[in-house]
């Protein structure tokens, strides 16, 4: 009997996840109300990563890519490489995940109702973070969305992402055409986000935590909070990474040209307008204060053309 149930891809990316995947591979197995593929790109992982997946592939509809010759380095050029290559076959939906974090069971399910009753293209949510030492804290991403917000930042955790088909195949042929300068950027939600939003799609941000967001110290991105997170933050807008993304990102997605030329002339009265305008481009109040004070501390390095 063919399944009326909707159909998603699940594109996985891992390296090293060993510790934590089994716990996630469960909470895949468990997602209620939809058909489930799990597409796995491994980075060329040395614990036994590729063995715990390869335990998995008769009971979770599991495929592995094959390792790519050299290592990707970073979760962005990992999850491009799987918008680029994972056969998705006649899925309806398309959603992210990492390796480690812990889904309800009605995550996937509870996005794809969502989709369908609002018309939307892409949806994202609210999480629950949650430490090795018991703490956990809602991470609330669900401010209203601004004009512009894209072009400066993600809506919240990629793995918490849901396509709908024709948005991902899109994504994928833009992904593709532009896989060299995309996979110099530093996170691949934020430029799949941009890239939707720029091209008129419609885009939720649930106010329900759809997971649990597991915070440890292999983190290579994690909660926006806490000191070391600030430290963090503020070593990228000193390096000049983060307004370079920015910059490539509008160009890119041609979102906001006048941003993206403000940023890369950033002379005094550049930094004044986008002080001004920094309303337009982020949802929350504190962000936008925190977005002010990096205008005036971005570095006015030249950037070169995304090629």
């Amino acid at each position: 009997m063919t399944s009326t149930l909707p159909s998603c891809a699940v594109l996985l990316a891992t390296y090293n996840g060993e510790r934590w995947l089994p716990e996630q591979l469960d909470s895949l197995s468990a997602q209620q109300g939809v058909n489930l593929r799990v597409i796995v790109s491994d980075d060329q992982s040395s614990d036994g990563t590729l063995r715990v997946l390869m335990q998995r592939v008769s009971t979770l509809a599991l495929t592995v890519l094959p390792v790519h010759a050299e290592r990707f380095g970073s979760a962005n050029r990992n999850f491009l490489r799987l918008v680029r290559d994972a056969d998705i076959g006649d899925a309806e939906y398309v959603a992210l995940a990492d390796q480690d974090d812990v889904w309800h069971a009605d995550k996937v399910g509870r996005a794809i109702g969502r989709l369908r009753a609002d018309g939307a293209a892409a949806y994202s949510s609210d999480v629950e973070a949650f430490w090795p030492d018991g703490r956990t804290r809602i991470i609330k991403k669900s401010h209203a969305q601004k004009q512009f917000d894209h072009v400066f930042g993600s809506p919240g955790p990629g793995c918490t992402f849901v396509f709908t088909r024709a948005l991902f195949l899109e994504m994928r042929a833009w992904v593709s055409a532009n896989f060299a300068a995309l996979s110099r950027l530093w996170v691949h939600d934020w430029i799949l986000y941009a890239y939707a939003r720029a091209h008129g799609h419609r885009w939720i941000i649930d106010n329900v935590s759809t997971m649990r967001y597991r915070q440890h110290q292999s983190n290579e991105i994690g909660v926006n909070f806490g000191l070391k997170a600030v430290q963090r933050r503020l070593a990228v807008v000193k390096e000049g990474r983060y307004r370079h993304d920015i910059v490539i990102i509008a160009e890119l997605t041609g979102a906001s040209p006048d941003c993206a030329r403000a940023l890369r002339r950033l002379s005094w009265a550049d930094r004044l307008w986008l002080i001004g305008h920094a309303g337009q481009f982020r949802r929350s109040l504190p962000e936008v204060l925190a977005l002010r004070l990096i205008f005036v501390l971005m570095p006015a390095t030249p950037i070169p053309a995304a090629a």
